[in-house]
C-alpha cells in the first residue's frame, strides 16, 4: 500500500480503535483521578516540559478542580518520580538525566522481550493479534508534535497489547506504567531524528514471529528493537546542545556512601568549632 493511502487508511482506523479500547477502560472516576490522568498526560505530553516550576494553586486554576484533589494526585505521581516537591516553592516536573535513559531502557529490554517470548509460547488464535496490523504502521514526523503523540499512544498500544496476549497480567501492567514514563523521554528524542520505516519493520517482524509461535526470534527481535530504540534516543539528545543543558542532567554512577561532587558539603556546628580552635 502507497504512504499516502496507507496513511489515510491508519487515519481512519485507529480512531475507531481508540474508541473500542476507552469503552473497554476504566474512566477515573474521582476528582483526584481526573486531576491526576490531567497533570500526568501534561509531564508526558512535554506540556510540563523537565524541570520546569508549578504551583499546586496555579495547577488546580488550569484545570478547574479544587486544591485537594490536585494536591492527591501530586503526590500519587510524586511517588512515581514524574514530580518533585519543592520547599515553600510549589512543584517541579522531574528533570531527565541520562542515567535514568539508561536504566528506562534496559528495564523495558526485559520486559519487552519477556513479553513478546510469552506471547509467541501463549499464542492459540493468531486473530487476536489483529489490532496491531494498524498500530504497527503508524509512523511520525518529526518536528511535528502531533504525530509524535500519536505515534507514542501506538507504539505504546502495541506493546502493551503483545504483552497482554502472554497472559501474564501484572507484566503487562507493568511494562504499561514503563512505557508511560518512557514516553516523556520519546518525546525529546524523536523530534530530532526520524527512523519511521525502520520502526514500522520491526513491529511486523515482531508480529509475524509471534503469530508463528517463534518465542526464540520474538524475544531476539524484541531486544534488537530497544538496543535500537536506546542508541537512536542517546543519540538524539547527545546530538542537541539544547536539549542537554536545558532538559537533561547527568548523573554519573557512584559508589554507595559516597556524596555526589554535585551537591554542596555543609560542614557541621561542631567540625566548624573545631577548625576555629585549630587557627588560633
Amino acid at each position: 500500500m502507497a504512504a499516502a493511502p496507507r496513511r489515510r487508511y491508519i487515519d481512519k482506523l485507529l480512531p475507531i480503535y481508540y474508541k473500542v479500547k476507552k469503552n473497554m477502560s476504566p474512566q477515573p472516576s474521582t476528582l483526584t483521578d481526573r486531576a491526576y490522568a490531567a497533570i500526568k498526560r501534561r509531564l508526558i505530553r512535554l506540556d510540563i516540559p523537565p524541570g520546569a516550576v508549578f504551583t499546586e494553586s496555579k495547577m488546580a486554576a488550569e484545570l478547574g478542580l479544587g486544591k485537594t484533589p490536585v494536591r492527591e494526585a501530586l503526590m500519587r505521581l510524586q511517588r512515581e518520580g514524574l514530580v518533585e516537591v519543592l520547599a515553600r516553592s510549589g512543584y517541579r516536573a522531574a528533570p531527565v538525566t541520562l542515567r535514568d535513559v539508561k536504566e528506562l531502557m534496559a528495564l523495558r529490554a526485559i520486559l519487552e522481550c519477556e513479553a513478546a517470548s510469552q506471547a509467541a509460547q501463549a499464542m492459540k488464535d493468531p486473530h487476536q493479534l489483529r489490532s496491531l496490523d494498524a498500530l504497527c504502521r503508524v509512523d511520525y514526523e518529526p518536528h511535528d508534535r502531533a504525530s509524535i503523540s500519536r505515534f507514542l499512544r501506538a507504539n505504546t498500544e502495541f506493546h502493551v497489547t503483545i504483552a497482554e496476549a502472554s497472559g501474564n497480567r501484572r507484566l503487562a501492567r507493568t511494562l504499561e506504567r514503563l512505557l508511560h514514563e518512557l514516553e516523556r523521554i520519546f518525546h525529546l528524542g524523536l523530534a530530532l531524528t526520524s527512523r519511521t520505516q525502520e520502526i514500522v519493520h520491526e513491529h511486523e517482524s515482531l508480529v509475524d514471529a509471534i503469530m508463528r509461535g517463534d518465542a526464540a526470534s520474538a524475544r531476539e527481535i524484541a531486544l534488537a528493537q530497544c538496543q535500537a530504540s536506546q542508541k537512536m534516543v542517546l543519540d538524539a539528545l547527545l546530538s542537541s546542545p539544547s536539549l542537554l543543558s536545558a532538559n537533561i542532567a547527568i548523573a554519573p554512577s557512584q559508589p554507595a556512601g559516597r556524596r555526589s561532587s554535585a551537591a554542596p558539603v555543609t560542614s557541621s556546628p561542631r567540625r566548624k568549632a573545631r577548625r576555629a580552635g585549630a587557627k588560633r
